[in-house]
């Protein structure tokens, strides 16, 4: 299961390396983003046409 790979004592052992820390509530919200959140976005980009221009694209001259 995808919470196991982001368990509460490994997103508190990296917050702890960048000198934070996090609640319990802190960590259950990263762990929803990471588990549920990150994956749906990446999901809908593979779901754009091709030729849909990213957000920070230049969409070249006509």
């Amino acid at each position: 299961m995808a919470t196991d790979t982001y368990s509460f004592a490994f997103l508190r052992e990296l917050a702890r390396l960048q000198g934070v820390e996090p609640t319990d509530a802190d960590l259950a919200a990263v762990q929803t983003f990471l588990t549920n959140i990150l994956p749906a976005l990446a999901d809908l980009e593979r779901a754009l046409p091709d030729d849909v221009v990213q957000v920070g694209e230049r969409v070249p001259a006509a």
